[in-house]
């Protein structure tokens, strides 16, 4: 008698459910290291190196190269050269002076100001980790630290005018600075995708970048991940087979063929804009699915604003959609129909070519107009979509794709404005697809709002009424209302929440950071201490060192309050209040010398601080350096003077 609990007997039966290794069909080899290639792991999983592309479509891909989607991000000596490098820029508001120079292939950025004899003093030199923009309207350049962050740099490279400026953001004299971070939400849009660890593009997580970073919107952010296409190609598959395994946009319904488009160029508000899904991670849209499901867009109203007149830099499908032509088409009328996204348009080429899309409806069109106007060549686009100044930034103009009868001043359209700075009134979902509804829609417009820092003072409290009635399967929202709770001065509220997502075990590290400063600010120093730690074990952060060096000072354990300022230049060595306090430290200890240079760090990085001008003169006077005491009294009572007329 056979027995049938004998390991020979359980073993077949495993075979006859899940089949043995020597029957199992072996795996398809990987043949991507053949052609010298290799597919992405991680949160961004199944991308190849775009140039991989180019192996068998040569010539769409060489002609790509130079549509400006493709030179969204670039290092430096890699963009197309166009800027006039080693001017200077003034900008009087703040009495400083601007440059991005060139040293060899690399970029430098400069700041300084000057003293009573003209000299520089409180200069900061910053190498130019990246290039954004294509310079077609307007570039950018970004920093990036050896722990990962990237930052905006405040000055920027105006194409028409030719000339340099402050960049989108820093036309207020309470602009950041240099410390204004660049997100994963901005990169979205002016890069390809990193290869990045599953995980790590959640909210919350810190906003670090590789360096290797691709360069510029590649292939697979329209046609999705290669790595699949490019194995069946290597592996002799069926054509067809082949051309399943990659998106093309142009053969998809009309709402998932827009989303491609949409992913980018649909934006209401650069100041305000929309939340992801929440448990949606910042690289997990896929071209073939439905932007709304991956994104909830808001569209914001500003005080004093004529709606239907908003223009901003990237309003193309935001304006398109609001065309009649674009709405009465169901679906029909796209942004491929008149765009190749693979080709640099030629104006002249492309106005003719953007016509006989518009004479294919409007047969009659030209039989309408007057007999005086003229309808020949190029006219249906410079009539229907002129160009116009963008209300967000003001040194640029754009054509209006909102498909208009008109007729326009052409000329006052394009006339020179400034900045305004409106408050937001309201905020509104946009109607795109599928849109939230109720206690959901108030979640998302909220999130919103307190992402993008505006509407703070009654987000917050929106959104906490909107979580008592709904369930989420993820407590990312909590992390948002217990930051804000913090930032509105509601203590225990905001510990009280953090204590809620530490125990439901989610989003440790802002909620132990939160949980911290939190505590910090009710006078529990050893309590705060303890979150800190915590925070800093789940994953470090150059805020939460900071934050525990004051936690330390309260304490009076100086030793280590210096070890953890230390922590947090070396992960942001650009943080002048981490200098300012490592230098009181110093000067606590008699190093003045040492204190001296952190103080000067300090006004190279932030030359509005009017407390480091005093100490800082008293250590120069202490040490015999009655001269640059000087400089820095004259600087110092000259900000002070400007700081009084700017309030």
């Amino acid at each position: 008698m056979v027995n049938r609990k004998s390991p020979f007997w359980i073993l077949l039966g495993a075979c006859l459910v899940f089949g043995c290794a020597k029957n199992e069909a072996p795996p398809d080899p990987d043949l991507l290291p053949t052609i010298g290639a290799a597919a992405t792991t991680g949160a961004v999983a199944g991308y190849v190196d775009d140039q991989v592309c180019g192996t068998c479509h040569s010539d769409t891909y060489a002609t790509y190269q130079d549509v400006g989607m493709a030179q969204s991000l670039r290092k430096p000596g890699h963009q197309t050269p166009m800027e006039d490098f080693g001017v200077e820029y003034h900008d009087e508001k703040l009495q400083r002076f601007y440059q991005i120079v060139e040293d060899g292939d690399d970029l430098v950025f400069r700041r300084y100001q000057h003293d009573k004899n003209g000299d520089e003093i409180n200069l900061l030199e910053i190498p130019v980790a990246w290039v954004l923009g294509s310079g077609n309207r307007a570039r950018s350049y970004l920093y990036q630290t050896d722990w990962g962050e990237i930052f905006m740099l405040p000055i920027g490279w105006y194409s028409e005018d030719r000339v340099w400026g402050m960049s989108p953001g820093f036309e207020f004299a309470d602009h950041p600075g240099i410390t204004r971070a660049i997100q994963r939400k901005c990169l979205f849009c002016h890069n390809a995708f990193p290869a990045v660890p599953e995980g790590s593009d959640a909210p919350w997580v810190a906003e670090t970048f590789p360096h290797d970073l691709p360069e510029g919107t590649g292939c697979q952010r329209c046609h999705g991940p290669g790595a699949d296409h490019i194995q069946s190609a290597l592996q002799g598959n069926e054509l067809e087979e082949t051309r399943g395994r990659i998106v093309n946009p142009a053969k998809l319904s009309a709402e998932l063929r827009d989303s491609v488009c949409f992913q980018c160029h649909m934006l209401p508000s650069a100041s305000l804009t929309g939340a992801h899904r929440v448990g949606r991670g910042v690289y997990s849209f896929r071209p073939g699915e439905k932007l709304s499901d991956y994104l909830v867009h808001v569209d914001p109203v500003e005080r004093g604003e004529v709606p239907e007149e908003r223009f901003e830099i990237n309003h193309h499908a935001y304006r398109f959609t609001q065309s009649s032509c674009y709405l009465e088409s169901a679906g029909q009328f796209s942004c491929i129909d008149c765009h190749d996204p693979h080709v640099k348009p030629e104006s002249a080429t492309f106005r003719t070519g953007v016509e006989e899309v518009c004479t294919g409806c409007h047969a009659s069109a030209r039989d309408l107009h007057s007999p005086t106007t003229d309808t020949s060549g190029e006219q249906c686009v410079t009539c229907h979509m002129p160009r116009r100044r963008t209300g967000d930034v003001v040194h640029v103009t754009m054509t209006d794709h909102r498909i208009a009868k008109g007729p326009f001043d052409l000329n006052a359209l394009v006339a020179p404005i400034s900045k305004q700075n409106r408050a937001i009134t309201h905020v509104e979902l946009l109607d795109l697809f599928d849109t939230p509804e109720d206690e959901e829609a108030d979640v998302y417009r909220s999130l919103a709002a307190l992402r993008s820092g505006r509407n703070i003072n009654t987000a917050h409290l929106k959104l906490e009424e909107a979580l008592k009635d709904i369930v989420l399967f993820d407590n990312e929202p909590y992390v948002d209302l217990a930051t804000s709770q913090f930032t509105q001065g509601r203590y225990p509220a905001a510990e009280a929440t953090a204590r809620k997502l530490i125990a439901d075990g989610e989003h440790l590290r802002p909620a132990y950071a939160v949980l911290g400063t939190s505590l910090l600010a009710q006078g529990d120093a050893d309590g705060a201490i303890g979150a800190l730690i915590q925070s800093l074990a789940v994953r470090e952060h150059p805020e939460v060192h900071f934050n525990l060096a004051a936690a330390y000072l309260g304490t009076g354990e100086y030793t280590l309050a210096e070890e953890h300022i230390d922590a947090a230049i070396r992960l942001r060595p650009y943080m002048a209040n981490a200098w300012k306090y490592k230098g009181r430290l110093l000067r606590a200890k008699n190093a003045d010398r040492e204190a001296r240079d952190a103080f000067v760090r300090t006004l190279q990085l932030q030359p509005l601080d009017l407390a480091i001008y005093g100490e800082l003169i008293d250590l120069f006077r202490s040490l015999g350096q009655a001269d640059e005491a000087e400089r820095y009294l004259e600087l110092g009572l000259r900000m002070s003077e400007m700081i009084s007329e700017l309030q």
